[in-house]
Protein backbone atom coordinates (compact mmCIF):
# COMPACT_ATOMS: atom_id res chain seq x y z
CA UNK A 1 0.00 0.00 0.00
CA UNK A 2 0.90 3.47 -1.18
CA UNK A 3 -0.01 6.48 1.47
CA UNK A 4 -0.54 9.70 0.48
CA UNK A 5 2.47 10.64 2.56
CA UNK A 6 4.89 8.88 0.48
CA UNK A 7 3.36 9.52 -2.76
CA UNK A 8 4.04 13.50 -2.04
CA UNK A 9 7.68 12.97 -1.12
CA UNK A 10 7.93 11.04 -4.35
CA UNK A 11 6.83 13.64 -6.87
CA UNK A 12 8.70 16.30 -4.65
CA UNK A 13 11.45 14.26 -5.03
CA UNK A 14 11.37 13.45 -9.01
CA UNK A 15 9.94 17.03 -9.68
CA UNK A 16 13.48 18.62 -7.58
CA UNK A 17 15.33 16.81 -9.34
CA UNK A 18 14.19 17.72 -13.15
CA UNK A 19 14.44 21.20 -12.06
CA UNK A 20 17.84 19.99 -11.18
CA UNK A 21 18.32 19.06 -14.39
CA UNK A 22 17.12 22.02 -16.08
CA UNK A 23 19.61 23.85 -13.57
CA UNK A 24 22.32 22.17 -15.17
CA UNK A 25 21.49 22.23 -18.53
CA UNK A 26 21.31 25.78 -18.41
CA UNK A 27 24.37 26.39 -16.65
CA UNK A 28 25.78 25.12 -20.01
CA UNK A 29 24.98 28.55 -21.27
CA UNK A 30 25.28 31.89 -20.05
CA UNK A 31 22.35 32.63 -17.23
CA UNK A 32 22.57 36.39 -17.15
CA UNK A 33 21.27 39.76 -19.00
CA UNK A 34 23.07 41.73 -21.23
CA UNK A 35 22.51 45.14 -22.92
CA UNK A 36 20.45 43.01 -25.35
CA UNK A 37 18.49 40.72 -23.05
CA UNK A 38 18.53 37.81 -21.33
CA UNK A 39 21.29 34.93 -22.59
CA UNK A 40 20.34 31.61 -23.66
CA UNK A 41 20.29 29.69 -19.89
CA UNK A 42 18.23 32.68 -18.64
CA UNK A 43 15.07 31.36 -18.52
CA UNK A 44 15.95 27.34 -18.23
CA UNK A 45 18.15 28.31 -15.22
CA UNK A 46 15.33 30.23 -13.38
CA UNK A 47 12.63 27.75 -14.17
CA UNK A 48 14.39 25.40 -12.51
CA UNK A 49 15.01 27.05 -9.80
CA UNK A 50 11.81 27.97 -9.53
CA UNK A 51 10.80 24.25 -10.03
CA UNK A 52 13.10 23.05 -7.14
CA UNK A 53 12.14 25.74 -4.48
CA UNK A 54 8.05 24.97 -5.30
CA UNK A 55 9.05 20.67 -4.79
CA UNK A 56 10.91 21.50 -1.45
CA UNK A 57 8.06 23.44 -0.22
CA UNK A 58 5.58 20.17 -0.88
CA UNK A 59 8.13 18.53 0.61
CA UNK A 60 7.91 20.78 3.72
CA UNK A 61 4.12 20.75 3.40
CA UNK A 62 3.80 16.84 3.38
CA UNK A 63 6.11 17.15 6.74
CA UNK A 64 4.14 19.20 8.46
CA UNK A 65 0.39 17.63 7.36
CA UNK A 66 2.14 13.72 7.83
CA UNK A 67 -0.31 12.67 10.43
CA UNK A 68 -3.72 13.04 8.68
CA UNK A 69 -1.41 12.21 4.92
CA UNK A 70 0.03 8.53 6.67
CA UNK A 71 -3.11 7.34 7.08
CA UNK A 72 -4.12 8.47 3.13
CA UNK A 73 -4.05 5.28 1.15
CA UNK A 74 -3.89 6.06 -2.26
CA UNK A 75 -2.59 2.70 -4.24
CA UNK A 76 -3.44 -0.67 -2.70
CA UNK A 77 -2.31 -4.00 -4.30
CA UNK A 78 -5.21 -3.95 -6.97
CA UNK A 79 -4.73 -0.63 -7.84
CA UNK A 80 -1.01 -0.51 -8.26
CA UNK A 81 -1.50 -3.90 -10.69
CA UNK A 82 -3.72 -1.80 -12.56
CA UNK A 83 -0.90 1.09 -12.57
CA UNK A 84 1.70 -1.47 -13.78
CA UNK A 85 -0.45 -3.17 -16.56
CA UNK A 86 -0.52 0.88 -18.02
CA UNK A 87 3.16 1.73 -17.41
CA UNK A 88 4.76 -1.23 -18.09
CA UNK A 89 3.55 -1.45 -22.03
CA UNK A 90 4.38 1.95 -22.19
CA UNK A 91 8.01 1.56 -20.58
CA UNK A 92 8.17 -1.30 -23.30
CA UNK A 93 6.90 0.84 -26.33
CA UNK A 94 9.75 3.22 -25.76
CA UNK A 95 12.20 0.60 -25.66
CA UNK A 96 11.40 -0.97 -28.83
CA UNK A 97 11.25 2.51 -30.19
CA UNK A 98 14.33 2.80 -29.48
CA UNK A 99 15.45 -0.21 -30.78
CA UNK A 100 13.34 -0.67 -33.84
CA UNK A 101 12.39 2.66 -34.47
CA UNK A 102 8.87 4.40 -33.62
CA UNK A 103 6.61 2.94 -36.43
CA UNK A 104 7.09 -1.08 -35.44
CA UNK A 105 7.10 0.02 -31.55
CA UNK A 106 3.46 1.78 -32.20
CA UNK A 107 2.39 -1.50 -34.25
CA UNK A 108 3.47 -4.11 -31.29
CA UNK A 109 2.12 -1.54 -28.65
CA UNK A 110 -1.00 -1.18 -29.70
CA UNK A 111 -1.41 -4.81 -31.09
CA UNK A 112 -0.65 -6.18 -27.51
CA UNK A 113 -2.58 -3.60 -25.62
CA UNK A 114 -5.93 -4.49 -27.86
CA UNK A 115 -4.89 -8.01 -27.47
CA UNK A 116 -3.42 -8.39 -23.63
CA UNK A 117 -6.01 -5.09 -22.20
CA UNK A 118 -9.10 -4.95 -24.84
CA UNK A 119 -8.96 -8.78 -25.65
CA UNK A 120 -10.51 -7.53 -28.82
CA UNK A 121 -10.61 -10.41 -31.94
CA UNK A 122 -7.60 -11.83 -33.66
CA UNK A 123 -8.52 -9.80 -37.02
CA UNK A 124 -9.09 -6.45 -35.02
CA UNK A 125 -5.74 -6.71 -33.43
CA UNK A 126 -4.23 -7.39 -36.59
CA UNK A 127 -6.11 -4.74 -38.85
CA UNK A 128 -6.37 -1.53 -36.43
CA UNK A 129 -2.39 -1.52 -35.52
CA UNK A 130 -1.40 -1.75 -39.00
CA UNK A 131 -3.60 0.43 -40.29
CA UNK A 132 -2.92 3.12 -38.14
CA UNK A 133 0.99 2.64 -38.50
CA UNK A 134 0.44 3.16 -42.28
CA UNK A 135 -1.96 6.25 -41.52
CA UNK A 136 0.60 7.93 -39.02
CA UNK A 137 3.26 6.85 -41.16
CA UNK A 138 1.42 8.82 -44.36
CA UNK A 139 0.92 11.85 -41.96
CA UNK A 140 4.51 12.46 -40.75
CA UNK A 141 6.61 10.90 -43.38
CA UNK A 142 4.32 12.26 -46.24
CA UNK A 143 2.42 15.08 -45.04
CA UNK A 144 4.09 17.06 -42.54
CA UNK A 145 7.38 16.10 -43.46
CA UNK A 146 8.58 15.13 -40.12
CA UNK A 147 10.52 11.67 -39.86
CA UNK A 148 9.92 9.82 -37.31
CA UNK A 149 12.61 7.52 -35.62
CA UNK A 150 13.71 4.86 -38.19
CA UNK A 151 14.65 1.10 -37.30
CA UNK A 152 16.19 -1.75 -39.23
CA UNK A 153 12.65 -2.75 -40.20
CA UNK A 154 11.68 0.21 -41.61
CA UNK A 155 15.72 0.81 -43.76
CA UNK A 156 15.58 -3.27 -44.74
CA UNK A 157 12.01 -1.86 -46.36
CA UNK A 158 13.42 1.41 -47.80
CA UNK A 159 11.17 3.69 -45.81
CA UNK A 160 13.82 5.44 -44.25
Amino acid sequence: MLSRFRLELATAGVVFLLGALAVYGALEYEVGWTDDGPQAGYFPFRVGIIIMVVSVLVMVQAFRNAGALRSDVIITREGGLRVLRFGLPIVALVIVSLLLGMYVGMLLYLAVMMRWQGRHSWFATILVPVLYTLATWVVFENWFLVPLLKGPIEVWLGLA
